[in-house]
């Protein structure tokens, strides 16, 4: 079966008309622009369906619609843009209406939050791949890193694509030693527009006595992030410098390091591998629990079960399995396997003398 989940059409809440702002504004479907960039709406119906423009996931046309719709209602307030995936578009309309006419209900609320497109923002859009002349390969070697190395362990790709490597072993050099230890390695543009390495250093166990960005961890949240790596529902989040946001919370099973994701960045489908989801699982996972999902198809048409939950550090769902290992038993696992930073050794006390 086709996984139509990651094609969608735009339903827009037209509210110019309506008289309060709990009023239930008009709903119509996207259908293109005309050559002056006015949106064109239909009738969400499904004898329309051939009428619907259909984006796909990480669409980059998405921006110029949402351009073009800021200019046609001059006051954001006046509409709204919901995402909703291509098929049965009838019966999600109707669904979607019903939460619009109840938008203050916190359920309702919570889930047209995880639908919404902002008027000021385009979904994340797959940025372009790194080139490899930008990218500081001294500073690399530097820490015994090459990247024939890298792309030797199938990180090369991984790195140039924005996305953090597996484990990799690195070689400080700390004055007349070097410091072996591994980590995860990622390169992110800084405040000045370069390219900059982050090292994400392998930890014994996850911090969770310790804040995270203005959230303390209950003993129930060490619990779930210790069990399950996730938090399993969300939390506000406070950066040094910023304002404060909902967000998912995660560990890395990796590197047992806090990873977090934006709420309003994450889109929960209403399918997943061929099977529809209740109401009542679609909210479950867009609070962050876990969701116990049967029937579902593989890409090879086998079906299978597992529980979703959102993933902080797999930026979305992840499957997880009855065989898969608790987070506990990841981390005991891995204490008898090697140390977080393996021995310092003391280098030769020679000079000039390269490696």
């Amino acid at each position: 079966m086709e996984d139509n989940s990651d094609r969608y059409v735009l339903v827009l809440e037209d509210r110019s008309e309506t008289k309060s702002p709990a009023d239930l504004g008009r709903l119509s479907v996207i259908s293109g622009q005309d050559e002056k960039g006015k949106i064109k709406t239909v009738e969400p119906t499904d004898e329309n369906r051939a009428a619907f423009l259909v984006f796909k996931k990480n669409d980059g046309l998405l921006k110029n619609f949402m351009t073009n719709l800021r200019r046609q209602f001059n006051d954001p307030t006046h509409f709204g843009v919901y995402r909703i995936v291509a098929d049965r578009v009838g019966e999600s309309v109707g669904a979607l209406k019903s939460m619009l006419a109840a938008r203050d209900v916190p359920q309702n609320k919570a889930a047209l939050d995880s639908i919404r497109v902002s008027s000021d923002e385009s979904p994340a859009q797959k940025l372009p791949v790194i080139d490899p002349e930008k990218v500081d390969w001294k500073e690399l070697e530097r820490l015994g890193v090459s990247r024939e190395k890298l792309e030797a362990g199938g990180n090369l790709d991984r790195l140039l694509n924005w996305q953090k490597t597996g484990l990799v072993s690195l070689a400080v050099p700390f004055g007349d030693t070097t410091i072996y230890t591994e980590a995860r390695l990622a390169l992110r543009t800084g405040v000045d527009g370069r390219l900059s390495l982050n090292i994400h250093t392998l930890r014994r166990e996850p911090q969770l006595d310790f804040p995270y960005m203005g959230h303390t961890f209950s003993p129930e949240e060490k619990e779930q992030l210790l069990t399950r790596g996730n938090l399993g529902r969300t939390v506000e989040l406070t950066p040094k410098k910023g304002e404060p946001f909902r967000a998912y919370v995660s560990v890395d099973r990796l590197t047992n390091e806090h990873v977090s994701l934006r709420a309003d960045r994450v889109q929960i489908p209403h399918e997943i591998k061929g099977v529809r989801l209740s109401e009542e699982q679609h909210h479950a996972l867009t609070e962050g629990r876990p969701v116990q999902v049967e029937g579902m198809l593989s890409r090879h048409g086998k079906p299978f079960d597992a529980t979703l939950q959102v993933n902080a550090e797999k930026r979305g769902i992840e499957f997880i399995f009855k065989d898969s290992l608790s987070n506990k038993e990841r981390l005991k696992s891995s204490a008898r396997e090697a140390p977080a930073v393996r021995q310092i050794e003391n280098k030769p006390q020679k000079r000039g003398i390269g490696r």
